[in-house]
Parts: structure tokens; sequence; C-alpha cells
């Protein structure tokens, strides 16, 4: 599968602390890229079940890694 962009502001697994998939920040720490069909265990609200990076959550936290995060900045 492709890679797929995350702006820091969507609550998304790939975008969350608690989400233990591989991924990497983009250039200017506002987002991630991760392969679409990476799998991840989330250690927050759903305590330990397989997440795709695309999901979603209430319990969403963003990750220390995305340092800042412009809602108007387009990712693709």
């Amino acid at each position: 599968m492709g890679a797929s962009n995350y702006s820091g502001v969507w609550k998304n697994c790939a975008t969350c602390e608690h989400w233990s998939g591989a991924r990497k920040p983009l250039p200017g720490h506002d987002g991630v890229t991760v392969d679409s069909s990476t799998v991840g265990v989330c250690n927050g609200f759903w305590k330990g079940s397989r997440k795709y990076a695309n999901d979603k959550c209430g319990g969403w936290a963003k990750w220390g890694h995305i340092t800042q995060a412009s809602p108007e900045r387009e990712i693709s």
C-alpha cells in the first residue's frame, strides 16, 4: 500500500500519542506520514486493541513528535 499523510489537527490514530504504529513526522512537524496498511496497538482508550492509522476515538492525544499543526495547511 502507499503512504498517507495526516495533519496534526486530524484526530486519527496516526497522530495519537497512544498508538504504537510506525510513522514519521512530516517536514515542519505539523503532521505524520504512515503506510496506509500500518496497524498499531492502542495503549489508550482501546487498551491493547489493534488499530489502523486512520481509525479514530475520543481518547486521542497529540503525538509528541507533532510540535505544531496548522489547520490552514492542506496535507495530501
